[in-house]
């Protein structure tokens, strides 16, 4: 177990009872309130890439909420090459039925995600700022929605959260859940706490974890780092604070083939 630098305490998770995870044991699930999972009925998607059992299981439980899917990198074409090279090796007896089936079913989900008609799928990259139609910032995010649509934000966009932080604070009261995972925070430690800093003063955390796939920092931090923020209205218990990572039931190994990423505050 790692005990995390005294100066990643401003990271420390305030005790939320209403915790539960969305979306598969693995990379792509996230811990969330569950109180405002349900009664939240717009979730925006900034980076889906090859996993949306988070979104699904959203709107399993919210059947009449909305998604809005931004990410400029996913389409059908991985999923038909999977498909074609299987079938090539199937007629020579180097893969078999099963394995196309199932590549075949990924294509069909992927298909149907991103023509649901609960799903508002943008393929459009985030920046902050826009250059063109194949381009969004949070503001032109916003302006898609009603002016009194709260909402669930969850960001995955591979480093690009750094430079849209400062334009999510505008829009803090509107924004009821914040979902990250943080990227390479060895490279980018300093501007990751300055930024956590502001946040905090419209969001508590509630959770972190650690992604396994890649390491720590020099100060133990794992250098993805997945978090949950609430709005601070949504604070209803007595401020305690969670100490040890992982949380047993919430908590699971984003990689399965390596420990997770353990790791204590003073």
């Amino acid at each position: 177990m790692i005990k995390l630098d005294k100066k990643y305490n401003v990271l420390m998770p305030i005790k939320n009872q209403n915790l539960k995870r969305l979306g598969r044991n693995l990379d792509g699930g996230y811990v969330v309130d569950i109180n405002i999972i349900e009664n939240c009925k717009t979730l925006i998607t900034l980076g889906l890439g090859n996993d949306w059992s988070f979104e699904k299981d959203y709107l399993k439980i919210n059947s009449d909420a909305k998604v809005h899917i931004y990410d400029h990198t996913v389409s059908t074409r991985p999923y038909l090459k999977e498909i074609l090279k299987h079938s090539r090796r199937l007629i020579t007896f180097r893969s078999n039925i099963k394995a196309l089936i199932d590549r075949t079913k990924y294509l069909l989900d992927f298909l149907k995600i991103t023509h649901s008609n609960k799903i508002n799928f943008y393929k459009e990259k985030i920046t902050s700022v826009t250059n063109g139609d194949n381009f969004s910032n949070i503001s032109k995010i916003f302006k898609r929605l009603s002016v009194k649509e709260k909402v669930i934000l969850k960001i995955d966009i591979e480093g690009g959260e750094f430079e849209i932080l400062d334009e999510i604070i505008n829009y803090a009261d509107r924004i009821e859940m914040l979902i990250f995972e943080f990227h390479n925070l060895d490279k980018n430690e300093l501007i990751f706490l300055e930024l956590i800093k502001k946040l905090l003063k419209y969001f508590n955390i509630v959770h972190l974890h650690g992604n396994n796939h890649c390491g720590r920092t020099t100060g133990g931090l794992p250098i993805a780092l997945e978090m949950t923020m609430i709005n601070k209205k949504n604070q209803i218990n007595k401020i305690e604070y969670i100490k040890t990572f992982p949380r047993e039931h919430l908590d699971f190994a984003n990689n399965p083939y390596k420990e997770d990423m353990v790791f204590y505050f003073e």
